[in-house]
């Protein structure tokens, strides 16, 4: 995650202008743009684009995932393809948070309506069907923790989410 300026005057801007379009998108002037158009309203795709607002990547972009995936770009049509571009070490920081197929920002396997022929194979084959989960993980709290330097407690309690 880049910060710029003075974070106090961004600004997020949700937006359905789209019907069928889901995406973040970083704008001009200090503004941000989150589409959540039809077929955008499950927790997850939410919370996974509200990841992206808050400086998240998605998990396979990272600079270490040939360790944990193989993308298989020939599965994909090609506009899909640069979303599974990998990122350079110098423009990611992980803190030190192993790779999380289970993570909201990590895709699944395979796009919706696809029956075959996976976009993404898992190096040990037991993490096949975790991949691109629909629930915000434990990393994936821990990594905008440290992106923001939340390190302490509430209260020194911790009191769970129902959502």
């Amino acid at each position: 995650m880049q910060q710029s300026g003075n974070d106090s005057d961004k600004k997020l801007v949700v937006t359905a202008i789209r019907p069928s379009e889901c995406g973040f998108s970083e704008g001009k002037q200090n503004r941000s743009y989150l589409q959540l158009g039809r077929g955008c309203d499950t927790f997850g795709i939410i919370a996974h684009e509200l990841g992206h607002a808050l400086g998240l990547i998605h998990t396979m972009n990272r600079p270490d995932r040939d360790e944990y995936v193989t993308v298989k770009f020939r599965n994909m049509p090609k506009e899909y393809q640069a979303q599974f571009k990998k990122v350079s070490e110098a423009d990611n920081e992980n803190f030190g948070i192993g790779y999380d197929y289970g993570s909201i920002m990590h895709y699944r396997r395979r796009s919706p309506g696809s029956k075959n022929n996976p976009f993404m194979v898992p190096t040990d084959k037991k993490y096949g069907f975790t991949m691109g989960s629909g629930m915000i993980s434990f990393s994936d709290i821990s990594l905008v923790n440290e992106l923001y330097s939340c390190k302490g407690t509430v209260a020194g309690q911790v009191r769970p989410v129902h959502i």
